[in-house]
């Protein structure tokens, strides 16, 4: 039998953490997919800066806000 071992810590994410730049140098709100910025967005703990954030990376990269955050949310 084997058994599987999963990472059971929350990890919380906030405003500084979404803006924060990576390795490559980019920040981590333009190297997320759009599934898991769906996901941040809908959650209950997610402040109104964060989803402002989220609208404006739709909006530069020229998507309709709704439609993207909409066709990619992960139940």
């Amino acid at each position: 039998m084997t058994t599987r071992k999963t990472n059971r810590n929350a990890k919380t994410i906030d405003l500084a953490w979404l803006m924060a730049k990576g390795r490559t140098g980019r920040t981590r709100i333009r190297t997320l997919t759009w599934g898991r910025l769906a996901r941040i967005y809908h959650t209950r703990t997610t402040t109104p800066a964060m989803r402002s954030a989220i609208r404006r990376e739709a909006k530069r990269c020229g998507y309709e806000t709704g439609m993207v955050l909409g066709l990619n949310r992960w139940e």
